[in-house]
């Protein structure tokens, strides 16, 4: 192997393993991003879980204080 041939193969080396390496940061950084949306959407859901929670018992406290209202109202 000439001087020449080897310094090129050795150059496609070096440039094999820098795209190798830079495809596993690219890997790292959408694992990191899928983690991060899945993350931010489960916080999202708990929100409005917890919304529909709260106007759930506003709508029962609602009822119960109109049915109150009602009761006085007819005198029992």
């Amino acid at each position: 192997m000439s001087q020449e041939t080897y310094h090129q193969h050795e150059t496609q080396k070096e440039k094999h393993v820098e795209d190798h390496i830079g495809d596993e940061i690219r890997k790292v950084k959408e694992q990191e991003e899928r983690e991060a949306h899945g993350f931010h959407e489960a916080i999202g859901d708990e929100i409005a879980h917890e919304k529909k929670a709260e106007r759930r018992q506003q709508d029962e406290t609602d009822a119960a204080l109109t049915e109150t209202a009602d009761t006085i109202l007819r005198g029992e």
